[in-house]
């Protein structure tokens, strides 16, 4: 069904991310990268602006490359005796999750320009042109991309400890040899997708999104045994996504066969206008994902409500859902679920980076 392809479709943006983080190639940027700061203001805005770009690219690459750069970054201040406070990077690499919904792996942006499947209010699909590709995104993204990375540059305290050197879990004698065969069937169907969409051949959508990363892994990778592990080493990420789906789509069901979406539409479009609406849509956005960690799961149970009321107030559906995909994102810096596989690589406690990740957000909402 329509609803379960979805559900694939979101765990394919989580393992495709993970399996290029983990590439050669990439992993070998990030080591490179994290000798360039030697203070921790420098190394919070480092990895602030590595976490930020990358998740730009690709929600869970971005995740991926972050944890490591932090790690990276601490072994690099532990072989030199420099100090260095850890937290504060975990908190810099945590704002990846506050910029990716704008991104070209935006789950309510590319699944909107799938089809409106989800939605009674919308009958046609929304391009990315209006959503990921619109100036408000630009403004917005664009505008995180400097605030956030400032932000922990300031939070940064002057004084911190030697950290401890982390020991890597894959060293580079264990990694399998890199392979042309792996790099030409990859690298081959990465240009025939871009080829695709410069030709207008192939929509811009979460399936071609993600066949264009997968591809892009399998490149990067080389090997294809060493592409093949990596995929499963992220698919066990993908775990809450197969558990959580199914309960989200039941409430939908629910909700739809109910009448529930009809007479929430009609009590927004009641007291909300055509200036305050863009403000709720934010906001509901923002509360409902402390009780859905999922952007693309809150999605499928806010777009029939907010693209109705939308439709309803005569008002540009590209923007309500950007306005969607800025509140999911601006809580995940308040809610410690994607929080987890940072966690666990760098070693740290949700504790101990949630005073910096409350202030950025802060500062998100403001802006």
């Amino acid at each position: 069904t329509p609803l379960l392809a979805f559900a694939l479709q979101m765990c394919l943006i989580l393992g495709t991310g993970q399996a290029l983080a983990s590439s050669p190639p990439i992993q070998k940027l990030v080591r490179v990268v994290a000798r360039w700061p030697k203070s921790t203001p420098s190394a919070a805005g480092l990895v602030a602006l590595l976490a930020g770009a990358t998740g730009l690219i690709q929600g869970g690459l971005g995740a991926g490359v972050a944890a490591v750069g932090v790690r990276e970054v601490a072994d690099r201040a532990a072989e030199d005796g420099r100090p260095m406070d850890v937290p504060v990077l975990g908190a810099a690499a945590y704002t990846g999750l506050a910029v990716w919904h704008g991104g070209l792996s935006g789950s309510a942006p590319l699944k909107a320009a799938e089809s409106a499947q989800f939605t009674q209010g919308a009958s046609v699909a929304i391009p990315v042109s209006e959503t990921l590709f619109s100036p408000l995104n630009f403004a917005v993204s664009g505008g995180l991309m400097i605030l956030l990375p400032v932000m922990c540059v300031a939070l940064a305290p002057k004084e911190a400890s030697v950290p401890q050197r982390a020991s890597s879990a894959t060293s580079a004698s264990s990694r399998p040899p890199r392979s042309l065969l792996g790099f030409l069937v990859g690298g081959l169907a990465v240009v025939l997708v871009v080829i695709g969409w410069a030709r207008d051949e192939l929509a811009f959508n979460l399936s071609s999104v993600n066949l264009f990363f997968l591809a892009l892994a399998l490149a990067a990778h080389g090997s294809i045994r060493g592409f093949l592990d990596s995929v499963s080493d992220g698919a066990r990420g993908a775990g809450s996504i197969i558990v959580q789906f199914p309960l989200y789509f039941g409430i939908l069901g629910v909700m739809q066969a109910s009448g529930m979406i009809e007479r929430l539409s009609g009590a927004m479009a009641s007291f909300a206008s055509a200036s305050t609406f863009p403000l709720l849509t934010f906001l509901s956005a923002g509360v409902v994902n402390f009780f859905v960690p999922s952007g693309g799961g809150q999605w499928a149970l806010q777009s029939d409500v907010l693209l109705t009321t939308a439709d309803a107030l005569g008002l540009d559906a590209g923007r309500t859902v950007m306005a969607f995909s800025f509140g999911d994102e601006w809580t995940n810096l308040l809610q410690p679920f994607w929080a987890l596989p940072l966690l666990a690589i760098t070693g740290l406690k949700a504790k101990q980076i949630a005073g910096y990740t409350a202030v950025l957000a802060i500062g998100m909402g403001a802006y």
